[in-house]
């Protein structure tokens, strides 16, 4: 990485601090350094621009700190623009780093997602979703889920088969959540929404980490281990 770069990711990390660094869901700056560094990762290997990709890395959960609900990231798009500005980045990178992250929550296993029109946008997704299995993204669900006071797991109710996805990940629609559930009806179909070689790559490993988790998981619950 150059020092350029570094420079330029380093003042949109001083500008997106004060809105993150309250976050205890798992959503703070320490996930958007790790999305940056996939990000980029990625990017160099997949022929995309890793000045997009790492900036927008760091930018891409505004909407996390936004509203009680679900607030879709297109809805921070403005906000985030500023945020740009504020940082220097160069007005030639601005349009495409808010493609990235108005896109970077839509899977392909929800109804009717909005679709990735950019390589860069499409390794975002994929660097986003990284964070999310194999340990560290195991250690962010129950963050996650803690913080919104769900359930560890529910066994009285069916684990999630295929069902739609509910973006908010509060609550579904007999109740509160289980986080358990969460990896079901999240979590173990990431690997399947890749759109890169190299994400799916880095997912297989982290995958079969997270499928050893759930089968521990389950054991563990029920005495069995």
């Amino acid at each position: 990485m150059s020092g350029s770069e570094q420079s330029l990711f380093d003042r949109v990390a001083a500008e997106m601090a004060a809105h993150l660094d309250g976050d205890s869901s798992g959503h703070d700056m320490h996930h958007a350094w790790r999305v940056n560094r996939l990000g980029v990762r990625i990017a160099e290997a997949e022929g995309a621009n890793p000045r997009v990709v790492g900036v927008a890395g760091l930018v891409h959960d505004l909407h996390r700190v936004r509203g009680d609900g679900f607030t879709h990231p297109e809805e921070t798009i403005p906000e985030v623009r500023e945020i740009l500005a504020d940082a220097a980045v160069p007005d030639a990178m601005r349009d495409a780093v808010c493609h990235c992250v108005a896109v970077h929550e839509e899977y392909g296993f929800e109804d009717d997602p909005m679709a990735a029109e950019t390589v860069e946008a499409e390794v975002l997704q994929d660097a986003d979703n990284l964070d999310a299995i194999g340990a560290v993204g195991v250690a962010r669900a129950f963050q996650f889920g803690g913080a919104h006071g769900n359930l560890l797991w529910d066994p009285d109710r069916p684990l999630p088969d295929n069902d739609p996805y509910e973006k908010d990940g509060h609550e579904d629609h007999d109740g509160p959540a289980s986080t358990y559930h969460h990896v079901h009806a999240k979590l173990l179909r990431l690997r399947e929404n890749m759109n890169t070689e190299t994400g799916r790559e880095i997912a297989a490993d982290r995958h079969a980490f997270l499928e050893a988790f759930a089968d521990r998981f389950e054991k563990e619950w029920y005495g069995e281990a």
